[in-house]
């Protein structure tokens, strides 16, 4: 499968989860510069353009930049005119001026496989933060594995999508790789056709884990919730959605 192709389907997939666009125009209300790390095909931009004159995403993959231009194009100008995109790894960035909000969002901070590259990616986030400004990520809550646990399993069909003029029936494999490594799998199969699948790494933190490691890149944390709409965060919450500010150096 060619890397537009791939592009494309991640982008059918990955829809992000209930309420997160909602909060993140929320929390980017009132701002005049926003960066978003690992923007993917774009989804959130048009709703952080509604909320800032200047919008910056940053995206590694060159076939999902490519799919984010091609959507930002779409938008209404008002929208599209607030929107640069760059292509970058949000491990080590430098785009010569600092924001008033950076997010990153729908766990792409998982998607960083090492602990070494997650401590560079936040202090990347620190020197990108203007001193007033407020950093926010959300991920799936690793602490629920304490409780129930993780094992591979057969993959699961989730739903059907259109896409090439097929419907393709979409499932899902978890496979644990090592320990707190995950491999994600989606695999694709139309009626009729060549089975397509698109895989996904993983390394997860938990909560207490993920806190230290922005404290050691020198952001304090300011908030920490359950899910989207504030609740108070748990070993059994959806999600862990953190905000963070830049703090102060010896």
């Amino acid at each position: 499968m060619n890397r537009s192709s791939t592009a494309e389907l991640y982008a059918l997939t990955h829809r992000g989860n209930p309420g997160d666009a909602a909060f993140y125009e929320r929390f980017c209300a009132g701002a005049t510069s926003i960066l978003e790390l690992g923007c993917g095909y774009g989804r959130l931009l048009a709703h952080l353009s509604c909320c800032a004159p200047r919008v910056v995403g940053v995206e590694l993959d060159r076939a999902l930049l490519a799919l984010a231009r091609k959507n930002v194009r779409r938008l209404p100008a008002i929208c599209r005119q607030a929107i640069r995109l760059r292509q970058g790894d949000m491990r080590r960035f430098e785009l010569g001026e600092r924001f008033e909000r950076v997010v990153l969002p729908y766990n792409g901070f998982f998607c960083l496989l090492s602990e070494r590259d997650a401590l560079a990616c936040l202090r990347s986030v620190r020197a990108a933060l203007a001193d007033d400004g407020v950093f926010a990520l959300d991920v799936w809550n690793a602490d629920r594995l304490s409780r129930h646990g993780l094992s591979s399993a057969d993959a699961q069909p989730l739903f059907s999508v259109e896409h090439g003029g097929r419907s393709w029936t979409v499932s899902e494999h978890t496979r644990v790789r090592a320990r707190q490594r995950l491999e994600v799998r989606y695999d694709y199969r139309p009626a009729r056709g060549v089975e397509r699948s698109l895989t996904i790494l993983q390394r997860y933190f938990g909560a207490r884990e993920l806190c230290a490691l922005l404290a050691r890149a020198g952001l304090r944390v300011r908030a920490r919730y359950g899910d989207f709409n504030g609740a108070h965060f748990g070993s059994r919450s959806p999600q862990l959605v953190l905000t963070a500010t830049r703090a102060a150096r010896d």
